[in-house]
């Protein structure tokens, strides 16, 4: 694993209202092999997520987020199909459906791009699309 530094960049577009834009830097690590990118992270607790470790992994066009400790959730997401996954907040948990719309990565020796886009729906119905845009760049 080697020490990156994390730029992630959210937008959520809910149904009538303007999109919501976040943006988040911070230190983690990162590891490439021939099948598997591995990005683990630090939430921020800005957003609520005190105590609590990330852990992307990308292996084909499937995404898998992993969140750890004060907040618990495993999303999967990939390009062409629908997941149900469980989704841990301070109000409950609840399950919500991700289709994936896209997943574009991007590799160098010393950085990496993640653009993915996907829907979030509860009970089948859209609750919001998602843009998650993620640079990594080894310190």
């Amino acid at each position: 694993m080697k020490d990156v530094l994390i730029e992630i960049k959210g937008t959520q577009q809910y149904p009538d209202r303007e999109p919501d834009v976040s943006t988040f830097t911070t230190m983690g690590q990162f590891s490439v092999d021939e099948k598997v990118i591995k990005l683990i992270y630090k939430e921020s607790e800005m957003i609520g997520a005190k105590d609590v470790t990330s852990e992307i992994t990308i292996e084909g066009d499937t995404v898998t987020l992993a969140r750890r400790g004060g907040m618990e959730s495993r999303l999967t997401i990939a390009k062409g199909r629908r997941y149900s996954c469980l989704y841990n907040t301070p109000e409950g948990d609840f399950v919500i459906g991700i289709y994936g719309e896209s997943l574009l990565t991007e590799f160098t020796q010393n950085s990496a791009k993640i653009h993915m886009s996907y829907t979030i729906d509860v009970y089948s119905g859209l609750l919001s699309k998602n843009i998650m845009e993620i640079k990594i760049k080894e310190i």
